[in-house]
């Protein structure tokens, strides 16, 4: 598995953990993203009267194929996940590989499945389960949707299936309604907040088989300790978020005048790399980059006095690190609910509300001050929280 963000780095390495420690008695095979089903897309069912049939015509024939292949022994794998590195050569090449996939997916209508997935399929004909770990990438595209077919594909084949460990954010009717036939048919489901939970009560998913646990990546840990400098501050924002460069220089001057170091800080440098320049030719702000792996972000993280961020892995590692936060709601609920879980006690800043900057200056003085009990957050309340988050894996056992 490949990824050039640190937050999928951890979530995935965590995640994989959890199911190995807490269910010992099953053999576990981790894959990726399914590769070889290009072929289903969203443009192919958008127009369909009826698209839970059509997801469901599509999952009978590649059922019917899987049929064909010879049973395999079911197998544990030893999974890698590969961090791609910012300044990585390979990413040179991304370009030119987004601009070959759509003809990709125009081949696959040909196809039941490419020859890369039937390995897959293989295992998945054998498998007792299908486990679909989606963290953030549930949303209304064409990932999502082949992640869903797989799952259906599962389904068709007599496998029990479950999704854990993820927020969903789906805005149109069409996943919606997708994302409530799947799901409702599963035997599990473990998210992570409230709002994601009314979502799929509301699409239509039972409620029985919902249940709430923070995100996997809270237990993470790093190597060694660091000394904490109380005068350096992390601070992100996303390109994704409204925001202007006069709001970014009231929040920075703010911070200088409380004698704060600022460095700008992501766990997702490709993605955050036009905030990162902004901040650094026009104020001044110099990255922390260069990053080895989202344990040696962890040491960065906990040797800052505090963190301000937007993204919600950068969030959850510095509290994995003892680090305070200011949390920036990043995507629509995702950072508000999980802080929810993880019952932090100071506010997620929504910068689509008004007054959002003053709301957060206010946020950084009590902070500065000492007004919130944070050690007692640290101390008291995170060590229970880590406990849930097993949740995630646990819940297995509830079935064997």
């Amino acid at each position: 598995m490949k990824t050039s963000n640190l937050g999928n780095e951890v979530l995935s390495t965590e995640i994989i953990r959890l199911f190995k420690e807490n269910n010992k008695n099953d053999v576990i095979r981790v894959n990726g993203r399914p590769m070889g089903i290009e072929g289903y897309f969203v443009n192919r069912i958008i127009k369909s009267k009826l698209p839970s049939q059509q997801l469901d015509k599509w999952a009978e024939k590649i059922a019917s194929q899987i049929n064909k292949i010879a049973p395999i022994e079911f197998a544990a794998n030893n999974p890698k996940i590969i961090l791609v590195k910012e300044q990585s050569p390979k990413m040179k090449w991304e370009p030119i590989k987004a601009k070959l996939r759509p003809l990709k997916r125009l081949l696959g209508i040909t196809k039941v499945f490419f020859p890369a997935y039937q390995p897959r399929a293989a295992y998945l004909k054998s498998a007792d389960w299908l486990v679909y770990s989606g963290a953030g990438e549930v949303g209304d595209n064409s990932v999502f949707l082949r992640q869903l077919l797989e799952i259906r594909v599962a389904q068709k084949l007599g496998v029990k299936t479950a999704a854990v460990n993820q927020s969903v954010v789906i805005k149109t009717p069409l996943f919606q309604q997708l994302t409530a036939h799947v799901y409702g048919k599963m035997e599990k489901i473990v998210i992570r907040g409230t709002q994601t939970q009314r979502n799929l009560i509301k699409y239509g998913v039972p409620e029985n088989i919902i249940e709430l646990a923070p995100d996997s990546a809270i237990n993470a840990t790093y190597n060694g300790s660091v000394v904490r400098d109380k005068r350096k501050i992390g601070f992100n924002l996303t390109p994704r978020l409204n925001v202007n460069n006069a709001q970014i220089e009231t929040i920075i001057k703010h911070l200088e005048s409380l004698g704060k170091e600022i460095f700008f800080i992501t766990n997702e440098p490709f993605g955050d790399l036009s905030m990162m320049n902004i901040l650094q030719e026009k104020f001044g702000i110099k990255p922390i980059s260069k990053l080895d792996g989202y344990k040696d972000y962890m040491e960065k993280l906990a040797s800052l006095d505090w963190v301000i961020s937007a993204r919600l892995h950068t969030n959850v590692l510095s509290l994995a690190t003892g680090t305070p936060i200011i949390p920036v709601e990043g995507n629509v609920f995702k950072t508000t609910e999980l802080m929810e879980q993880l019952q932090y006690p100071i506010p997620v800043i929504d910068t689509a509300q008004n007054e959002w900057v003053g709301k957060l200056l206010a946020e950084v003085d009590k902070l500065d001050r000492g007004d919130y009990l944070i050690a007692d957050y640290f101390t008291k309340v995170l060590p229970l929280v880590k406990e849930k988050a097993k949740r995630n894996a646990s819940w297995l056992n509830d079935f064997n």
